[in-house]
């Protein structure tokens, strides 16, 4: 598991953007703002390839 720290003036956009232009292994993420958003300790935080750590809120990609 990655995560991905959000500077103060990046948007969740932005983030995904630029993990996916930047994947060492070349995939391709999606994110739903509403669906994705988990938790430490949920199923979904334990087992995303990538989680987005945006102003303290948690958010688990899905490969595409």
């Amino acid at each position: 598991m990655n995560i991905y720290l959000c500077s103060n003036d990046e948007t969740l956009s932005q983030a995904l953007e630029n993990i996916n232009k930047n994947d060492s292994e070349g995939r391709v993420f999606t994110l739903d703002k509403d669906r994705d958003r988990c938790y430490i300790g949920d199923e979904q935080f334990k087992t995303a390839p990538v989680i987005i750590n945006y102003r303290n809120t948690y958010y688990a990609l899905k490969v595409q």
